[in-house]
């Protein structure tokens, strides 16, 4: 009796600080993809501002230190939406510009329970979701891809 084996589900996400664009593919069905907003505050100026300090006596004070601890909170609950969105995908590909992507990868290693494998990790442009789709779509298919699945097996094969 032939075993079946549910189809791989394969998910690239293409984020930055503002947006993340999951692409969803099962098996060979047609990709499906959501996005994800951040609510990570950037700089945020208020009319006739200019400085970044307030001056107390002989003493500079400035709430820098307490708007990096909020965005660093912000980015946490960024990522963890992202994680909560692919529970049951196999394989993940990341990219995008900047780091975002990296701080990703820093979470979903410290997520526990996940199953997902992250094949790759690129540097990329800004990009429309057709872009980003299509991309998803060459990676998934490129023999790099291929190569990560053989090289698991065989490390799977090694544990045995």
């Amino acid at each position: 009796m032939k075993k079946i084996r549910p189809p791989e589900i394969k998910a690239g996400i293409w984020l930055d600080q503002e947006n993340a664009w999951i692409i969803k593919m099962t098996g060979k069905d047609e990709p499906v993809v959501s996005k994800l907003g951040s609510e990570v505050e950037s700089r945020v100026r208020f009319k006739g501002e200019s400085k970044v300090f307030a001056r107390f006596g002989n003493a500079f004070i400035s709430d820098q230190e307490k708007k990096q601890k909020r965005q660093v909170n912000q980015r946490q609950k960024y990522f963890k939406e992202i994680i909560a969105a692919v529970p049951d995908v196999d394989y993940l590909y990341l990219f995008g510009p900047g780091r975002a992507k990296e701080g990703l990868l820093n979470a979903i290693e410290k997520t526990k329970g996940l199953k997902a494998k992250v094949a790759s990790l690129e540097a990329a442009d800004k990009m429309t979701t057709g872009e980003a789709k299509a991309e998803t779509i060459r990676f998934f298919n490129d023999m790099v891809f291929k190569a990560f699945k053989r090289q698991l097996r065989y490390l799977k094969k090694l544990k045995l």
